[in-house]
């Protein structure tokens, strides 16, 4: 298995999260609207992701980038920019909702490291795509 076939799988996992969180968060939307349930809170959108999540990601990223040989063309730095530090924090930040259903005072120790290490691991594998 190549770095190119770990990064597709990686992008999917991460499409995947954020569809799931996606979901669940509009099921509690509906749910409030009906009348079945307490209104949403306000962290959960899969989009509102922390600056420590991006940074995390960014330096993941230019990490995977120095340990993989990579042209910096305009096109490469767009790729990085997508799949290497947004979609990686989207889908960390997803995790946190899913696990948290949006309620910051619910996020321990353990759940604030899963979600660093989907943003690390998101951005280390983007070179991949590249």
């Amino acid at each position: 298995m190549t770095i190119e076939h770990v990064a597709v799988i990686a992008l999917a996992v991460e499409v995947v999260i954020l569809v799931l969180a996606r979901v669940g968060t509009e099921r509690r939307h509906w749910n409030h609207s009906r009348g079945r349930g307490p209104a949403p809170l306000k962290r959960d959108d899969i989009t509102l992701a922390s600056g420590t999540l991006y940074a995390i990601a960014a330096a993941a990223m230019v990490a995977g980038a120095v340990a993989a040989p990579v042209e910096l063309t305009l096109k490469s730095v767009g790729t990085f920019a997508l799949f290497g530090v947004l979609l990686p924090a989207f889908a960390a930040n997803a995790v946190l909702v899913l696990m948290t259903r949006g309620n910051p005072g619910a996020v321990t120790a353990g759940r604030r490291g899963l979600a660093f290490a989907v943003a690390a691991g998101g951005g280390f594998v983007s070179v991949g795509l590249v």
